[in-house]
This record gives C-alpha cells, structure tokens and sequence, in this order.
C-alpha cells in the first residue's frame, strides 16, 4: 500500500463480471457464523490481525431471538503497489435456536502509484511509469489476480463446509 496524498488507483474486480459474492444459510444456530467467519479470515487469507479490521459491530439480543450485523475489511498487502481488500458482510437473526445468515464478500486487487513530488508528477515520470507497467507489472497484476481468486475460492468453500456442519451437527 503506498501511503500518499495523491495517487493513481487502479481497481480491478476478482470475479467480472460479478462483483458480490453472496452466501445465503438457514438452520440452526447461525449465529455461530461471526466466530467461523473470524477465524476463517486469519486461516484463509493469512493476514494479522493489524490488516482485519471490524468496521460494523451490531448485535440486538433479545429474550427469545437475536439479530446481528458485523462488517469487516480485510486487507493483504502483496507488494508495494498492489493489495488485495476484501469486505466481508455478515448478517442474520436467529430465534429458538433456527434462523438466517447471509454473507457477502466483496473482494477487490487495488494497485497504487503515488504522485505527490514534483517528479511524479512530471510527464517524463508517468511515461516510464506507464510503460514500465503495460511492460512489466500488467503481467504480476494478472498472477496477483489469479491468486486472489484461490484466496476467494477456498473462503467460499470453507464457509460453505462451516454451513454444512452446522446444518448437519444442529439438527
């Protein structure tokens, strides 16, 4: 991540054209989700704790039923210029011990180029800036892009395992 005032973003989506991946579950306890997820994104994407960040922590308990919503951003630094973020979106009610979750995963590969001296800003810069990437780093992005996607593929696969075992242990 290159921390500057001024940068370059260049967004490219994991999946195109679907930018959301959506995980529905209903049976029972699916509150025990939030741990699952916790602990899935730390195994999955073998970040620390610094780089996953709880951004939204909503839990309504009531006597009989519980509601709760809970978003985190992750983010996996693969090198200097590029980084793979991740959102993750957890929410769900549960009553008498069946209910709902749903989660959606948003990932992104974001590459920045900073421009705050006056030699980033220069045209001479952004010329071998530019064909230094369509040369070169356009070719990592790619191998960047296909590792995120086994990173996405097996947290998908692993929550729905989660799914499955709870399905079958709950009822």
């Amino acid at each position: 991540m290159a921390f500057a005032r001024t940068k370059l973003l260049i967004w490219d989506y994991i999946f195109e054209p679907v930018k959301d991946i959506n995980i529905s579950y209903m049976g029972p306890h699916p509150e025990n989700f939030y741990a699952s997820v916790k602990d899935l994104i730390k195994a999955v994407f073998n970040v620390p704790d610094a780089y996953v960040q709880e951004k939204t922590y909503n839990w309504e308990k009531g006597k009989e039923s519980e509601k709760f919503e809970i978003e985190w951003e992750v983010n996996k630094i693969l090198d200097t210029f590029s980084y793979i973020t991740v959102e993750l979106t957890l929410k769900g009610f549960s009553a008498g011990g069946e209910g709902k979750a749903d989660i959606r995963i948003r990932p992104r590969l974001i590459t920045e180029y900073p421009q705050d001296t006056v030699w980033q800003q220069n045209l001479i810069y952004e010329m071998f800036r530019r064909f230094w990437h369509t040369r070169f780093y356009t070719r990592k992005r790619l191998e960047y892009l296909n590792y995120a996607k086994e990173l996405l593929v097996s947290f998908e696969t692993s929550v729905k395992k989660y799914a499955e075992k709870l399905r079958k242990d709950g009822a």
